[in-house]
C-alpha cells in the first residue's frame, strides 16, 4: 500500500495506491490522516489535489478487518479513527480537490466528500451498501452527507445501498463536475493551477468562513472580520494595479 505525496508550484499532489480497489483499511486511513495533518502545516501547499491509481476511485472498507473489530469490540476505534481522517481532510486550511473514478462506494464514497471540491469521472459507480452488511457509514461520511445533499437523498441512498450514476451524484450536489475519465486527473491538475493562482491568504480565508457557516451562523460577524482582514493584504493591491496596467498579477501571498 502507498499514498504518494508530490509538492510542486504549490500544490500537494497525493495518490493513494492500494491495489487493486484501494480499499480503506486501518493503514489507509491512518496515513492519509497523517498526510493530511502534514500538508496542513505547510504554508508553501496552496491547493492539494487527491487522486487514486488503478480503475476505482476506493471501494470501501476491507472487510476481512470486520472480524477483528467484531471478535475484539473495536467498533468505536474504528469509528473514531474513520472522523478523525475525514475530519483530516475538512480541516485542511487549503481547498481540497479530488478526482473520483469507477467504484465509488461505503468508505470510499465518504471519502470523496470530504474534500471541497469533488471531479467525477463518467464511469462513477456512488453509493453506500453498508446497509447491506447491517451497518451504516461510519467514518464520518454519514454527517457530510447531510450536509452536502439533504435527509431525502441520504434516505434513499442509506437505506436503499443503491449505486447511482456520475449524473445522479452531479444532481443532488455530490460531484461539481463531470468529464471524460481520460481526462479526469488532467481536470483536476488544471483545477488547481487556477485555485493555486490566486492569493493564498485569500482562498484560506474563503474556505475558513465556508467552514464556519457551515458549522454555525457566525457569517454576518466573521465574514465582515475576514472581509476587512482581505482589504488590508499586499495582494489586494496587487490585484487592483495589475487589473489597470492589464497584465496578470503577480501575488506575495501576503
Amino acid at each position: 500500500m502507498k499514498l504518494e505525496v508530490l509538492i510542486k508550484s504549490g500544490i500537494a499532489h497525493v495518490e493513494l495506491n492500494n491495489p487493486p480497489f484501494n480499499l480503506l483499511t486501518n493503514t489507509v486511513k491512518h496515513k492519509v490522516k497523517e498526510a493530511f495533518h502534514v500538508l496542513s502545516a505547510n504554508r508553501n501547499v496552496r491547493v492539494i489535489l487527491f487522486t487514486a491509481a488503478g480503475e476505482h476511485f476506493c471501494c470501501g472498507a476491507d472487510l476481512k478487518e470486520f472480524s477483528a473489530r467484531i471478535n475484539n469490540n473495536k467498533a468505536k476505534e474504528a469509528w473514531i479513527e474513520g472522523h478523525e481522517m475525514l475530519q483530516a481532510i475538512m480541516d485542511a486550511p487549503q481547498p481540497t480537490i479530488v478526482c473520483v473514478k469507477g467504484n465509488t462506494l461505503g468508505g470510499g464514497a465518504e471519502l470523496a466528500t470530504a474534500f471541497d471540491i469533488r471531479i467525477f469521472a463518467e464511469d462513477v459507480a456512488f453509493g453506500y451498501p453498508e446497509v447491506s452488511r447491517t451497518v451504516f457509514p461510519g467514518n464520518g461520511g454519514f454527517e457530510r452527507f447531510l450536509q452536502l445533499s439533504g435527509e431525502a437523498n441520504a434516505a434513499y441512498l442509506f437505506l436503499t445501498g443503491e449505486k447511482i450514476p456520475a449524473a445522479d451524484a452531479l444532481r443532488i450536489g455530490i460531484a461539481n463536475k463531470i468529464v471524460e475519465k481520460n481526462q479526469l486527473e488532467i481536470e483536476g491538475k488544471k483545477m488547481a493551477d487556477l485555485v493555486a493562482s490566486y492569493s493564498s491568504k485569500t482562498i484560506r480565508t474563503i474556505k475558513k468562513i465556508i467552514k464556519g457557516c457551515r458549522q454555525k451562523d457566525l457569517f454576518f460577524k466573521e465574514g465582515m472580520n475576514h472581509f476587512d482582514a482581505l482589504h488590508q493584504t499586499e495582494d489586494i493591491v496587487e490585484s487592483i494595479n495589475a487589473f489597470f496596467e492589464k497584465r496578470d498579477p503577480r501575488y506575495q501571498h501576503k
